[in-house]
């Protein structure tokens, strides 16, 4: 992030085209043109830049870069600061980064059925988020899907403007191609009341990814991510006392709930200003490839297979995400489901190219190696799911690495993951 702000002012207001040669914990040097610029002062936390030779307006810009972690609720302590914001169903922020945590807050953030946050922490290098769709795009897709969302429940009819729900599809797909290396992370929070509608947006920005990665383009993939937006929207039909019921449906609720796939398709039929696989998606994107799903149990190859990567991305999200009536899975439990799944739930090569996407370890957790060193997942490269790069934070022995050596385990036969640290013992970690 702060490389791209740097270049960005170079750029811009110096009008070169500048190349950093070096850039590491309080210093920075930049070759722009024919001068080369060193940084007098550069922290890891709230940096200021202060270039020497800079015209007098650039001598005082700002720039923020905060290191974060993720940490279980259960270890959040009052004076902690957000690092990372928490959303409603509106997109509202309901506390925003860098606001102190109190005891009131922290209540809070358990009132809302959160299993964990990001901190703000200076231990903490090298952690730099690259989002496959940008914050600003994911916050006006989940408000136009409430919009939508609400506007059918009001009115028994699904009212809408094709030609938005493509545009915004299409903006999802231009942010994919331009961070094809990018991978998939549950990273941003929102409170199980929400989960509806950024479960909508968290499903289409997987199946796009899968479906690019199956080879779909033009107006194929762009159905695809049409079709997973309003995949849910028939929910709107089943009561709010069996939606939201916080302890197992009944064998009568659950055939209430099944009714949801049949609802989507009738209104979206009914609207009639959609392609037909987007009413497809909505009716079939619960059955399994060995023919146990619902409504029609129809098996194989007779479900269509962007049906399919719906429905994969459906299911990940869904066990990867707090719930009303349980917590959350894992990433690396919900991914481990899903690998399972291949000829039962869904097609093989679905599995695969799904997989190919999603990141099993979060970024920020705190996770066990093989050889019992304790380390902090930094990022996973794409199509190497199981083998991120991380930042060892201390041996076997307990003993702090003080050089925070990082390391790709891609590149190491050696060493992997064998589990992610639980809230309790982060807790006892005395570097942390």
């Amino acid at each position: 992030m702060v490389f791209k702000l740097i270049i960005d002012i170079f750029s811009r207001f110096l009008k070169l085209n500048p190349k950093i040669l070096y850039i590491k914990k309080n210093i920075c040097i930049v070759i722009a043109g024919t001068k080369l610029f060193m940084s007098k002062n550069m922290k890891n936390y709230g940096i200021l830049i202060v270039f020497n030779n800079f015209p007098a307006f650039l001598k005082t810009i700002k720039l923020r870069w905060i290191e974060m972690r993720r940490i279980s609720i259960s270890c959040l302590k009052p004076g902690m600061k957000l690092g990372s914001p928490i959303y409603n169903s509106r997109s509202d922020e309901l506390l925003v980064p860098g606001v102190t945590l109190t005891d009131t807050y922290i209540c809070r953030l358990r009132d809302l059925g959160l299993s964990y946050v990001w901190i703000e922490d200076e231990v903490f290098t090298g952690l730099e988020v690259n989002e496959v769709v940008s914050l600003k795009t994911r916050i006006a897709t989940i408000r136009k899907i409430r919009d939508i969302t609400m506007n059918t429940k009001v009115t028994g009819k699904l009212l809408v403007n094709p030609e938005e729900l493509y545009d915004t599809v299409n903006s999802f797909i231009s942010e994919i191609f331009q961070n094809k290396d990018a991978i998939f992370y549950l990273s941003y929070l929102y409170s199980y009341d929400d989960y509806i509608f950024s479960h909508s947006v968290n499903v289409c920005i997987m199946a796009l990814m899968t479906g690019i990665t199956l080879g779909y383009r033009g107006t194929k993939l762009t159905d695809l991510g049409v079709g997973a937006l309003l995949h849910d929207l028939g929910k709107i039909k089943i009561p709010e006392n069996i939606i939201n019921k916080p302890g197992k449906l009944t064998v009568e609720e659950f055939e209430i709930v099944k009714m949801h796939t049949s609802f989507g398709y009738e209104l979206i039929k009914e609207a009639n200003n959609l392609r037909g696989s987007t009413a497809i998606i909505a009716l079939h994107h619960h059955e399994n490839y060995d023919g146990s799903g619902y409504p029609s149990g129809i098996p194989g190859e007779k479900i269509p297979e962007y049906v399919q990567v719906v429905g994969i991305a459906d299911r990940f999200d869904a066990i990867a995400s707090d719930r009303i009536y349980r917590k959350a899975y894992s990433p690396n439990e919900a991914f481990e489901m899903c690998a399972a799944s291949g000829n039962y739930y869904f097609k093989e090569n679905v599995v695969n190219a799904f997989l190919y996407n999603i990141a099993v370890y979060p970024r920020g957790a705190i996770v066990e190696l093989n050889d019992g060193s304790i380390a902090l997942v930094l990022d996973t490269p794409r199509g190497y799911p199981l083998f991120p790069r991380v930042q060892i934070l201390c041996n076997r022995f307990g003993r702090e690495d003080k050089l925070k050596r990082e390391v790709s385990l891609v590149d190491r036969g050696d060493l992997y993951i064998v589990r992610i640290l639980n809230g309790d013992e982060e807790e006892l970690l005395n570097i942390i």
